[in-house]
């Protein structure tokens, strides 16, 4: 009776969770991910762009992003 409860256990993981290894997915690459501004006097402003790629096999969606 043990040996069916662990083949149960054994055969719902394989088949929950072993999918989703295979499954195309987005991966990121930033090639300089930190920038430290410097001291900058109030009102101006400093722009910066970070390069953002995705190297994966899937479409990448960036959302709600905010400053730290």
């Amino acid at each position: 009776m043990m040996k069916k409860k662990i083949l149960l256990i054994a055969i719902i993981i394989a088949v929950f969770f072993l999918p989703q290894l295979g499954m195309a997915q987005p991966k990121v690459l930033i090639d300089h991910p930190v920038f430290t501004f410097e001291s900058v006097p109030e009102g101006f402003s400093i722009p910066h762009e970070f390069k953002i790629k995705n190297i994966g096999d899937t479409l990448l969606h960036i959302n709600n992003v905010l400053p730290p």
